[in-house]
């Protein structure tokens, strides 16, 4: 088969797989109502009954809060209007009770506040501000503890360990499934192959957990003394990507619970600059990409599809050397350029074309 031709067969499988991907990341499930699990509430009142109203009370207030942090994008938080207590009972639909402990007029409890999707949404767009969906991305959180013995087994029961399965990522933009770390996990990869991040025994790893994320998160030092290292690396299966977690320091083994939730919340803060979609509109743009060799494409279809506001690559013109697309996407032409930044790809605008290239 000539070579030319060879290329655009390729070339064709691969944009093919891009629709397919696109539409499938479209169908994101619609729902009316917003919950925020775990609102944590420790309050004293008058009395039994009027500490646990107040409780209560704290936990909505608290949980819009949150709620706004969800869904409004940080250089719009600013705009958010003042919310009245009579205002947030219109938007409460329920408070679920996940704990509860009164004594005397002390009263501590965990909820989860469950919010009705349309007046939050009017309360907000009344002032302008735009609504910004976080597309949750999961992650595979694999921990590790290497000491002057060396890197202990997946499957070793340890403070790290305990760190990661005691933190609740369920309901945030990176939820963590933490390895079993059982003979089958043992058999797709070894620690050390783990601890150096071995791409192709981490893909065997993920065969079994599909994540589309894969991190792993070490601690070093003496497990009954101090101080602690802890650092990690973060492997992207989509797009081949491997990002160093800055390191940090604790005391000891109790300050790894603080760690671990540190560790998350950078990751979480990373991916939300990626996963923000503004539904509130859409656009599209007419781009040129240019093609040089086949690892080209395959590294910006690879990137595109793992942006949430792109909703659909349409291929206009195929040739050996370039690809025009049009781009269906949430947001502006201006957001949509610093998202794409974040994953490595630059959308430049000469005259009047647009132009797609890795950066």
């Amino acid at each position: 088969m000539p070579p030319a031709r060879w290329f655009s067969t390729i070339l064709v499988i691969l944009l093919a797989a891009v629709a397919v991907s696109g539409a499938a990341r479209a169908q994101i499930a619609s729902n009316n109502t917003y919950t925020i699990p775990g609102v944590e509430v420790d309050i004293d009142g008058a009395d039994a009954v009027k500490a646990r109203d107040q409780g209560i009370l704290e936990a909505e207030r608290r949980a819009a809060k949150m709620l706004v942090d969800k869904m409004v994008a940080p250089d719009d938080r600013s705009k958010v209007p003042p919310l009245d207590d009579a205002r947030l009972q219109t938007m409460v639909r329920g408070v679920e009770f996940a704990r509860e402990r009164a004594a005397g007029n002390h009263y501590q409890a965990t909820l989860n506040v469950v919010f009705a999707a349309a007046p939050v949404k009017a309360w907000l767009q009344e002032a302008g501000v735009g609504i910004a969906e976080t597309i949750a991305r999961p992650a595979l959180l694999v921990p590790l503890w290497k000491d002057r013995d060396g890197v202990e087994p997946l499957d070793d029961h340890n403070a790290w360990r305990d760190a990661w399965q005691a933190l609740d990522t369920s309901s945030s933009a990176v939820p963590l499934t933490v390895v079993r770390g059982d003979q089958l996990d043992q058999n797709a990869l070894s620690v050390e192959e783990a601890y150096v991040g071995d791409v192709s025994a981490l893909s065997r790893l993920n065969e079994r957990y599909h994540a589309p994320t894969i991190i792993v998160a070490t601690v070093e030092g003496d497990k009954n003394g101090g101080p602690l290292t802890v650092s990690g690396m973060r492997y992207d299966t989509q797009t081949g990507a491997r990002t160093d977690l800055a390191k940090a320091t604790v005391d000891n083994a109790q300050g790894l619970g603080d760690a671990a939730k540190k560790m998350h919340a950078a990751l979480e803060e990373q991916w939300r600059s990626i996963a923000v979609v503004r539904r509130d509109s859409q656009a599209s743009l007419e781009v040129t990409v240019p093609i040089r060799t086949l690892s080209d494409w395959v590294q910006i279809r690879q990137r595109l599809g793992s942006v949430p506001a792109v909703k659909n690559v349409a291929v206009r013109t195929l040739e050996s050397d370039h690809a025009d697309l049009r781009l269906d996407y949430y947001g502006t032409p201006e957001q949509l350029q610093q998202t794409l930044t974040q994953v490595g790809l630059q959308l430049d605008r000469d005259g009047d074309q647009w132009r797609l290239q890795a950066r």
